[in-house]
């Protein structure tokens, strides 16, 4: 899989951006606010259909525009793909595939796959289990995409439960019982997909954090609110535990008005040696374990699929030593489409041979 050309409109700091990649491993370079980032998050949005610096698509708007666009033109195959998507202030965003409309958003995803490395990353492993939580989730997404609609429909069905919990004023209301099923069908679902994407992503992080300089081992383990079945590649096993769970949470659920089991209060344990990450990883260790977790996605994503997922670095390199910095280079995927952005071309590790994009304000220029 190769990203061949992005074209933005309105996107973040951009107006207009036409960009067509070079075949090699691509650096883009330049100075703060020249919109190096913006083009990382617009491709990873193309991939993911969310940003990873952003809750809400609006902000990706260009000032004072009602909608921007993201063009990316994808190479597989032997076929080229052109996905459009619109995204707008208000209302309801257009989607074009090939040059024809899409009715669901969500069935573009998998046009194009992606890995992705931001310093938000780091939150992963330092912050609370939502931040791990939504990191095992887009790798599930583009593993199988069906499960974008799977964690909608678990999203919607717990508000409406919540809902109902807080108006119940400590009583068990009428109908509850069927939002407990409708709350277990599809986080059945997910605990069952976010356990099989952990299975294939633990390893392949932990080899990943080896291959960077980590000097102690990296665990990852899927750490549910609930008793895990015997077979946890069941949804119907998991679903099965959610519904025994909320029977026995009931009396606490509705004095505190809210839903106490289920994927949404789920966790990803991250161990560095025998101690946990998020607690005592110093800010070294924690920046090279949200490496090696997004070059274990990408592992996991070129094993599953079947092909070799764009790979994204934002800044991966700024903080290492000159020697961690080669190793890193040396363990990114060969055969990969590498798109990294640093502020100097130094900072971009030897080991690799970069096409330069000089970034300004009003462009990217190659170096040839």
């Amino acid at each position: 899989m190769r990203l061949a050309a992005l074209e933005l409109v309105n996107f973040r700091g951009w107006s207009e951006l036409r960009l067509s990649f070079p075949p090699s491993s691509v650096g883009l370079v330049g100075a703060n606010a020249t919109g190096k980032t913006s083009i990382l998050e617009a491709i990873w949005y193309s991939a993911t259909l969310s940003s990873h610096r952003a809750s809400a698509d609006s902000v990706l708007v260009h000032s004072g525009e009602e909608a921007a666009i993201i063009r990316a033109s994808v190479e597989h195959e032997g076929r080229t793909d052109l996905l459009e998507l619109e995204i707008v202030t208000q209302g309801r965003a257009r989607t074009k595939l090939g040059g024809s409309p899409v009715g669901r958003r969500r069935d573009v995803l998998g046009t194009i796959r992606a890995s992705l490395f931001a310093p938000e990353r780091v939150a992963v492993v330092r912050r609370d289990p939502g931040e791990r939580r939504r990191f095992v989730d887009e790798l599930l997404v583009q593993l199988h995409p069906r499960y974008h609609g799977v964690i909608r429909e678990y999203e919607r069905a717990l508000r409406q439960r919540n809902a109902l919990l807080r108006e119940a004023g400590g009583i068990a209301p009428a109908g509850l019982d069927a939002w407990d099923e409708a709350v277990a069908s599809p986080g059945g679902e997910l605990c069952a997909g976010r356990a099989d994407a952990i299975l294939t992503l633990a390893p392949a992080a932990a080899a990943a954090y080896r291959a960077v300089g980590g000097d102690r081992a990296l665990h990852a383990r899927y750490v549910p609110k609930v008793e895990e079945p015997t077979e946890p590649g069941s949804a119907a096993a998991w679903s099965l535990a959610i519904r025994e769970g909320l029977r026995a949470r009931r009396g606490d659920e509705l004095a505190r008005g809210t839903t106490l089991v289920g994927p949404h209060r789920d966790d990803v344990e991250l161990m560095i040696g025998d101690l946990p990450a998020r607690t005592h990883a110093s800010q070294g260790e924690a920046w090279l374990a949200a490496l090696a977790l997004v070059l274990g996605v990408h592992s996991s994503l070129a094993e599953r699929v079947g092909t070799q997922p764009v790979l994204l670095l934002d800044d991966a390199f700024s903080l290492l030593d000159p020697d961690r910095r080669e190793r890193l280079g040396e363990a990114l995927p060969s055969g990969a489409q590498i798109i990294a952005a640093a502020s100097d071309p130094r900072e971009l590790p030897s080991s690799q041979r970069w096409t330069l994009g000089r970034a300004t304000v009003t462009g990217v220029q190659w170096d040839v």
